[in-house]
């Protein structure tokens, strides 16, 4: 019965597309699936309502967008999704995945950023408990808390979805001994 509704619901081909856009890109914000799919605003915003509304996706509002993740997406990795469709949080987390207690000052010379822009975001993944810091001495190390398992496993499952080298050029050692 349940399929039945969701094949009725994705027999529109415009739905359909959206929702596969979705299911292939998940945790895209509204813009960047209106500027991939060339779906006009007001189409696209009405389909991802009317997919959000019957259960297929998921939307999850961040500062001023939404972002859309398809039904069967595990909650609890909505939030580490997110931050990693953000370009400096995803740098970040690549980083201290592959250089375990990173100093701020490494994390920075690393993103070519200031350290009061990367303090910013190394909170922002502290809070998300993506990130935990100790103090050594003068210095703060940041290491990861999330599982790094899941972490490879979203980054290799949505890689083409990143556009990035980072991404692409992850040593395959790290990843196969981490999966």
């Amino acid at each position: 019965m349940l399929q039945n509704k969701k094949e009725k619901i994705l027999e529109l081909q415009t739905r359909k597309k959206i929702y596969e856009f979705v299911k292939k890109f998940s945790g895209c914000h509204f813009r960047e699936i209106e500027r991939r799919s060339a779906i006009p605003h007001g189409t696209l915003k009405y389909h991802l309502n009317f997919l959000t509304k019957h259960e297929l996706l998921i939307s999850k509002k961040e500062n001023n967008s939404l972002r859309y993740f398809p039904i069967e997406f595990k909650t609890e990795n909505i939030e580490l999704l997110s931050l990693l469709r953000q370009n400096t949080a995803r740098k970040i987390i690549l980083f201290v995945l592959e250089n375990e207690n990173s100093s701020q000052e490494e994390i920075a010379n690393f993103v070519n950023l200031s350290p009061s822009t990367v303090s910013w975001h190394l909170k922002k993944l502290s809070t998300n408990k993506i990130l935990s810091s100790m103090r050594d001495g003068r210095k703060i190390i940041y290491k990861l808390t999330a599982d790094k398992n899941e972490i490879i496993k979203l980054l290799i499952t949505y890689q083409e979805s990143f556009f990035d080298s980072l991404v692409n050029n992850m040593p395959s050692s790290s990843a196969k001994q981490n999966v």
